[in-house]
């Protein structure tokens, strides 16, 4: 049976995926001087991918509790866990916020003006940043520290 503990680290690649997708697609759309809230393939589709990419964060987020606390029981050092957790938090409330304005706006189906939409895809693209930030310390978790793949090892001297 899987560990509850590494549940969280096979959900964190969806959130990524489905975010970069939503976020690249809306990109072309407005590239193409196309409307984010049109009822046509690509513009449904950026919609949707940021829909689900919210909901999978909402779940790696809530098994990253989990595996924090787990590896924090078993000795691993709370500051450095609980750097990418902020990092995520603070990712996660930023797509929170864009998903529901985009589906707000896709729901009433009201055409977004240029300036807005081209303002919600710059905060978009600052989302996938703090994505790679948070990314980044995730891997730094378990690639250099071995938080919930290896045992603790003890500090020298101790």
């Amino acid at each position: 049976m899987i560990e509850i503990a590494h549940i969280h680290p096979m959900l964190v690649h969806f959130p990524i995926v489905f975010w970069l997708t939503a976020v690249t697609l809306q990109a072309i759309i407005l590239i193409k001087g196309g409307d984010l809230t049109q009822r046509q393939c690509l513009s449904q589709v950026a919609v949707g991918a940021l829909m689900l990419g919210t909901l999978a964060g909402i779940a790696a987020a809530t098994f990253g509790d989990i595996a924090l606390d787990h590896a924090a029981a078993l000795g691993f050092p709370k500051a450095t866990m609980e750097a990418h957790e902020t990092m995520a938090t603070i990712t996660l409330w930023l797509f929170i916020g864009l998903a529901a304005l985009h589906a707000f706006f896709f729901w009433r189906q009201t055409a977004l003006t240029k300036k807005f939409a081209w303002g919600l895809l710059a905060v978009g693209v600052i989302g996938i940043f703090l994505v790679l930030i948070t990314a980044y310390l995730g891997g730094n978790l378990v690639y250099h520290l071995g938080v919930n793949v290896h045992a603790v090892t003890p500090a020298a001297g101790s």
